[in-house]
């Protein structure tokens, strides 16, 4: 009770601060509005949300990208099992016999009822449509990488050659073969 009439005594002190209106100004009728507290303005911010959440949405273009309406996508593991699948539809992607909105909200789900910890999903990775993009870094270190593969290998290919003079005439004819081609990148320079 003693909190009612803390805020009767701020709605009185208020509307006494308020200057008197001119008769000729029309004053808008208001609804009397009780003050709020930090816990208030979230209560009204979510209620706001709420409505504008429950208002019928404007239709969204569908996605030009989108596979036709009825296209299965399969969500399959690395073997090529196949995990989960939706239903691309019209007004949306059908997974689990809910219409989701986008590719990314319907993979979020499944990726849940699978069991990944993912905070977000990426819908057309996950469902297939496109792959990750692949981080090339730095290209002279991945030539450099390159290099002591090829090394290793032709080293490998030299030394099983010294018994056998057939495969050791082969494997100069691939060395000589292959450093030609490197000479001809090196011209292009």
């Amino acid at each position: 009770m003693a909190k009612s009439k803390k805020k009767e005594t701020k709605k009185a002190s208020k509307a006494a601060a308020k200057p008197p209106q001119r008769s000729e100004e029309k004053a808008a009728p208001v609804a009397e509005e009780k003050p709020k507290g930090v816990f208030e303005k979230a209560l009204a911010a979510a209620d706001a949300k709420n409505e504008t959440a429950a208002a019928p949405a404007a239709k969204r273009a569908r996605d030009p990208r989108l596979p036709p309406a009825g296209t299965v996508l399969k969500k399959k593991d690395r073997h090529g099992v196949i995990r989960c699948e939706c239903t691309v539809e019209e007004n949306g992607i059908r997974y689990a016999g809910t219409v989701y909105r986008s590719l990314s909200a319907a993979a979020m789900v499944a990726a849940k009822d699978l069991g990944l910890s993912n905070t977000t999903a990426n819908g057309w990775n996950f469902w297939g449509l496109t792959k990750p993009a692949r981080h090339t870094g730095d290209p002279l270190a991945a030539l450099d990488r390159a290099w002591e593969r090829y090394r290793a290998r032709a080293d490998s290919a030299i030394a099983s050659a010294k018994t056998d003079d057939d495969v050791r005439a082969g494997v100069k004819a691939a060395i000589a073969r292959q450093a030609g081609a490197m000479a001809e990148i090196s011209q292009t320079l």
